[in-house]
């Protein structure tokens, strides 16, 4: 064991794969970031591999990981441009879960295809779910045509530079909340370019005309993308107690929704939702829907910057009571729960 942790990256890479994958364990064991972070940077393609797993292992345990970039390969063309409207890739609406879809492709140089990838990303743990595949560019421009066309589910349609700095945001929260990257989605990451970065983005200060989009703002939730977002579950399940006590009246229904709204929206939960009435904000202006889009904005502006309660955030709380307003309240709360989206089963789109 003390052997290997003598030996060089050169003599590593020259081993079979299992044999390096030892080395590299008792590296990590002895919390040693020195071959694993001159590894990473191997033609070796699977000594590379190795390196990187071993890297997020020692990251993941506290070591001090310098940011070294795996070596790059010549197998990955330029990113598409930006004009090549064909080539853009998709976001879906931000579920109330704070999840949504990527979809999206990058050229491969010699090959002469294209790489598809499908990914979900949770705006609390980041990058869960990532696959990619290869296809030829005839194939994504029709699928992105219908998407185009199809009117049963919303998109942004972004450049994949755009992807790639919500998949860098997504990579930091992945370290922040412990949410594993397996090596195979690592390598997928590198190859696109994907780099950490800050997911604290800050939403804009509120503007002199807020005020009265502000105080309309529960009509939000008449939108068909946020009218599916509900309060987590254990919200939904605590509000089963109060649900009796408040049916059929619909002024306690709002009196005990904004009780519970303003307990609810902590600091930390103002930012997030903020970030994702912001997005929608951004899925209502390339939908077309300007008035939408300009009360998301006020409405995003409010809840990130300020305390105060809002229409917006009680009107969350009034949707459940409202869905349970009907006999046996509390068994209609569970149902509710048992319809929420969940992140598993957001599915990106996939080529026909």
């Amino acid at each position: 064991m003390s052997d290997f942790l003598s030996m060089t990256a050169a003599q590593v890479e020259a081993l079979p794969e299992a044999k390096a994958a030892e080395v590299l364990a008792a590296w990590v064991k002895a919390k040693q970031t020195s071959l694993p972070e001159a590894l990473v940077q191997s033609k070796s393609k699977p000594h590379a591999k190795l390196a990187k797993k071993a890297l997020y292992q020692l990251k993941s345990g506290g070591a001090a990981v310098a940011d070294v970039k795996p070596a790059t390969t010549d197998t990955v063309a330029p990113l598409p441009s930006k004009e090549d409207d064909a080539m853009l890739g998709t976001m879906s609406p931000v579920l109330g879960t704070g999840d949504r879809a990527l979809f999206f492709a990058r050229p491969l140089r010699n090959a002469g295809g294209i790489e598809i990838y499908q990914a979900i990303i949770s705006d609390e743990f980041g990058i869960v779910q990532f696959d990619r595949a290869q296809t030829n560019r005839a194939t994504y421009r029709t699928r992105i045509k219908e998407l185009r066309a199809q009117t049963d589910m919303s998109l942004v349609f972004v450049p994949l530079e755009r992807i790639v700095e919500e998949l860098g945001r997504a990579m930091t929260l992945n370290d922040r909340s412990r949410t594993n990257i397996p090596a195979e989605m690592a390598d997928g990451l590198t190859r696109l370019g994907v780099v950490p970065l800050d997911p604290d983005w800050k939403v804009p200060p509120l503007e002199s005309g807020d005020a009265k989009a502000i105080a309309a703002s529960a009509k939000l939730h008449d939108e068909a993308e946020i009218k599916q977002w509900m309060p987590p579950e254990k919200d939904l399940t605590a509000m089963a107690d109060h649900a009796a006590e408040v049916k059929d009246d619909a002024a306690k229904q709002q009196a005990k929704a904004a009780e519970l709204a303003a307990a609810f929206f902590t600091p930390a939960l103002r930012q997030i939702y903020g970030r994702r009435v912001w997005s929608m904000g951004e899925l209502f202006e390339a939908t077309n829907r300007a008035e939408a889009a300009a009360l998301a904005r006020a409405t995003a502006r409010h809840v990130f910057h300020t305390a105060e309660g809002s229409p917006f955030a009680t009107q969350l709380f009034v949707k459940a009571f409202e869905l349970a307003s009907k006999p046996n309240p509390a068994d209609l709360l569970k149902d509710l729960l048992a319809k929420a989206p969940a992140a598993p089963k957001l599915a990106a789109p996939e080529l026909k």
